[in-house]
């Protein structure tokens, strides 16, 4: 018996939140979408549900959702929007980055106090660590209150001061070893996460060097498609990337079809994307 086509892959970014709409680092930070990051949410579950009407092999089997308020209101109004509608499985590595002493701050005031360079070094780059959260002040307090609803788990696995990128490509490992393997059975997944969290999961996805995951954005309230070819690999054509690729079985392993994938409303997503580049990105 042939083996089932692979499943399909939906990322999601939740609505916008109300620290998005204040241009403020939220980090581990638990808020609530804003108004326009609800209706970013239903816009998301309708486009999804009609394509799904249309295209069977979006229709997901479960939904994957990081436990903060934003990313799972985001992803129980989208799931209700569809068949079934699928179940909500909360996923403790999905949730965002640490931005350590820079949580709750403006951006700007951040870029102020550290200078342009710097700025742009511990928001972009791959292994850069914003300074650590500040023991005793009110950041620490309510980012203390975010591990505390955590799983054992993420309070043994996540750093508990501040991360850089690299650190959340580390921690998603084994939830995209997991992932890759439920697609490899046809199992198809809406996965809903952060700014930084997807920018990290879509380095594992579609194998992206450190340059590639620093320019990557990636707009809230858009699904992103990915579907999947098998293929032996051949790590000699991509140096650079064999530390990000997924599991293998039988010495073949799951490729996109279309490498950084399709949204599926392109134009809002084009839209998006230039506002994000204007401001400096996700």
């Amino acid at each position: 018996m042939s083996a089932p086509a692979p499943g399909t892959l939906v990322l999601l970014r939740h609505g916008e939140s109300v620290y998005n709409a204040e241009n403020r680092f939220t980090g581990l930070l638990d808020v609530d979408l804003s108004d326009r990051g609800v209706h970013e949410a239903e816009l998301a579950g309708a486009q999804l549900a009609a394509a799904c009407a249309q295209d069977p092999s979006l229709v997901p089997h479960r939904v994957l959702t990081s436990p903060l308020v934003r990313a799972s209101a985001t992803a129980a109004i989208v799931a209700a929007a569809l068949p079934g509608p699928p179940p909500l499985v909360p996923e403790w590595r999905l949730v965002e980055r640490h931005y350590g002493a820079f949580t709750d701050d403006l951006r700007e005031s951040v870029r102020a106090e550290y200078g342009e360079t710097a700025y742009w070094e511990y928001r972009r780059s791959f292994d850069h660590r914003p300074p650590p959260v500040e023991e005793g002040s009110e950041a620490a307090a309510r980012v203390a209150d975010t591990f505390g609803r955590l799983p054992d788990a993420a309070r043994s696995g996540m750093r508990r001061d501040t991360e850089s990128l690299s650190d959340v490509v580390h921690r998603l490992e084994p939830l995209w070893e997991a992932t890759s393997e439920a697609l490899d059975r046809g199992e198809n997944l809406l996965v809903v996460g952060h700014g930084n969290s997807l920018r990290a999961f879509v380095m594992l996805v579609d194998r992206l060097t450190a340059p590639e995951v620093q320019v990557l954005n990636i707009p809230t309230g858009i699904p992103l498609v990915h579907r999947f070819t098998r293929q032996v690999p051949d790590d000699g054509a991509h140096p650079g990337r064999q530390a990000h690729r997924g599991p293998s079985s039988g010495g073949v392993h799951l490729v996109p079809v279309h490498r950084g994938g399709r949204y599926l409303d392109a134009d809002r997503a084009e839209a998006a994307l230039a506002d994000l580049e204007r401001r400096g990105g996700t």
